[in-house]
């Protein structure tokens, strides 16, 4: 499933999120990958809230890596601005918490390739245009992601 949506305000980001989060299983990585201030964190909320997370309790973790939060299922909410591309040698902190709900990762773009590759994967790329509007992709190979 390929989906986009051009997004001219953050309700409709936030909205886009919330849509996905409604739709998930609980075992889904969301990596969202864009540029600073493309709205990755307002996407996240409205996925929390999918999750029946309040959007208000999530906050980019940028400095501590990751948050947890608990609704229909656990959300993992990691940020990897700090890290930037993480080294081979060290062990990816992601990995542990693959399967024990939904994980959300800001920044995905410094992930190696294999995690969006993972049969749970749902890559959501938002980029910003020069009219300040978004144009948010949304990929998965998922029956149960359909979004239109």
């Amino acid at each position: 499933m390929d989906f986009t949506l051009l997004s001219s305000a953050p309700e409709e980001t936030w909205e886009l999120g919330r849509r996905l989060g409604g739709l998930l299983r609980g075992d889904e990585v969301i990596l969202v990958s864009g540029e600073l201030g493309a709205g990755k964190t307002v996407f996240i909320q409205g996925l929390a809230s999918g999750l029946d997370i309040p959007a208000s309790e999530v906050v980019s973790p940028s400095y501590v890596l990751m948050n947890l939060h608990s609704g229909r299922f656990d959300l993992y909410h990691f940020d990897l601005y700090r890290l930037g591309r993480m080294p081979a040698t060290l062990e990816n902190p992601l990995d542990e918490c693959i399967g024990s709900g939904v994980l959300a990762v800001e920044w995905a773009q410094y992930l190696d390739a294999g995690y969006f590759d993972l049969p749970q994967a749902v890559a959501v790329a938002i980029d910003q245009g020069a009219d300040n509007r978004r144009r948010i992709t949304v990929r998965s190979r998922l029956g149960h992601i359909a979004l239109s």
